[in-house]
């Protein structure tokens, strides 16, 4: 049963605290109505009974389809002179009583869809009468005692006005309107809403726009109910614009309305769901598209990633576009799916971004994209090819910098044993924009290079002062090897 999860869970423990508390029904002031046999019957409407139910008693096949514990319940039956909507309304002394309604005989009851008052869904039930049809309404309580009177208050109540198709009301925009779905049904042949099929408790209203514009329908009431929008002149003739299901969360109904074109709005929600309702016809927010780029600042090396979004604060998707990237190049768009570009040279980029969204919305937006390329070259480790042991050898070093005015760090290291690089030595220049510039490095080898046969050298450049270094990074490391060999007149070990 829709809306009844978290009652039934929360029900189930207030069970095991009633049969523990709950004292024995006293037989001596049992009410006259205590059983299903003995129903009061109610001839006329309106109806008011007060009495002590805390002295009642559950029968053994009291239904509990309202409710999963009962300890005192009495019973009334009411017979429909008419079609039409009742009202039961419960009230009492401390605990509020709850109440339920059902059709049927002894031991095989059908509770009238929606027509259960308690813990959280009350205080009152709205429930359609049948004429000659018999209505057994049950009020109880979770524990029984002396001391707990009741009043149970049965009234006829008018349907919704604009409760049929050739009765819907003029909605006018912007504009709120209120009613009950408590207090409406479903007519004969009804269009069902595509996307909630079950919500047959509907009022209408009719809107025709004076000029053509997109129009949002913002509904609220204790569930969030169902909100469906046709387009149409006759009741047979209606064809579906957009639909949003009861408990729909935040999403509404958007439609581009066209100047002078009818259409027809339908609140509805299923019996168990079915309350006090708001909704309000505004003009729909304009889309403000954007698209969230990765890198921040890319550079002519990347492969730019765009997640277009259609900036709508209603939250409806993407369905079409172009996204221009402002360098001659577009792409179309579908969705808001993840497209990359990669751009060929530095340089600020106007975005231009269209989008459409699913109810016929359009709109462009413009954002700027800022490509810049730090990129430096090694394009020479100078050595010598063979050295002794305890000479001193200069190793030098050059850089080419290939656009921006930047600080280099150049480090040389050498291999050891372990197979790891160890430091030698960094040194840091100003390399201007397309010059060249040499690092120069000077080296003492050792008799463990003689041992190994050969000193192997790798040297690094990076930028100084940028956190994600060279944008291209793969010419930035050489590596070289010097033999070695022992002091003329000694023999390597």
């Amino acid at each position: 049963m829709k809306h009844t999860a978290f009652r039934r869970l929360f029900v189930a423990s207030l069970a095991v605290a009633a049969a523990l508390v709950a004292p024995a029904a006293a037989s001596a002031g049992t009410p006259s109505n205590d059983d299903f046999g003995t129903a009061t019957t109610v001839t006329a409407l309106p109806f008011k009974a007060t009495q002590d139910v805390g002295e009642g008693t559950a029968a053994a096949d009291d239904p509990t389809s309202c409710y999963s514990w009962i300890a005192s319940s009495v019973w009334y039956d009411y017979t429909a002179s008419a079609d039409g909507f009742v009202r039961a309304l419960p009230s009492g002394v401390g605990q509020q009583p709850f109440i339920a309604v059902y059709t049927g005989e002894r031991g095989a009851l059908t509770q009238v869809p929606g027509a259960c008052a308690e813990w959280n869904n009350g205080p009152s039930v709205t429930f359609p009468v049948t004429a000659g049809q018999t209505y057994h309404i049950m009020l109880f309580k979770q524990y029984a005692g002396a001391g707990q009177p009741a009043t149970l208050d049965l009234a006829t109540v008018p349907r919704e006005p604009n409760d049929d198709f050739a009765a819907a009301a003029v909605a006018t925009l912007p504009g709120t309107f209120s009613g009950d779905l408590t207090r409406s049904s479903a007519e004969p042949g009804e269009a069902a809403p595509s996307c909630d099929p079950g919500a047959d408790h509907s009022v209408w209203y009719r809107y025709t726009p004076d000029r053509t514009r997109a129009i949002s329908v913002e509904a609220r009431s204790r569930w969030s109910p169902s909100v469906t929008v046709y387009r149409g002149a006759t009741r047979d003739s209606l064809s579906e614009v957009d639909c949003k299901s009861a408990g729909g969360g935040d999403k509404r109904p958007v439609f581009t309305a066209t100047a002078g074109q009818q259409y027809w709005i339908r609140v509805a929600d299923d019996a168990e769901g079915a309350s006090w309702y708001d909704i309000r016809l505004t003009t729909a927010p304009a889309l403000t598209p954007n698209a969230n780029s990765w890198p921040n600042i890319p550079s002519v090396f990347d492969d730019v990633s765009f997640s277009p979004n259609a900036g709508d604060h209603l939250g409806r998707p993407l369905v079409g576009g172009e996204l221009k990237f402002g360098d001659g190049t577009s792409v179309r768009l579908t969705s808001n799916t993840q497209v990359t570009h990669r751009y060929a040279a530095d340089g600020d980029y106007r975005l231009e971004i269209s989008a459409t969204t699913d109810d016929g919305r359009s709109g462009t937006g413009f954002q700027t994209l800022h490509v810049e390329t730090h990129d430096v070259t090694l394009t020479g480790l100078s050595l010598p090819s063979q050295a002794r042991v305890g000479q001193t050898k200069p190793v030098k070093v050059s850089v080419v910098n290939n656009r921006y005015d930047e600080k280099i760090v150049v480090s040389l290291r050498k291999k050891a044993e372990s197979g790891y690089y160890q430091d030698v030595g960094t040194l840091t220049q100003f390399v201007p924009a397309g010059g060249r510039v040499d690092f120069p490095f000077a080296y003492t080898y050792t008799a463990a290079d003689a041992a190994a046969g050969q000193a192997e050298f790798e040297v690094t450049a990076n930028i100084d002062g940028r956190y994600d270094g060279d944008n291209h990074p793969v010419d930035n490391r050489l590596t070289a090897s010097t033999v070695v060999r022992a002091q003329s007149g000694a023999r390597a070990s």
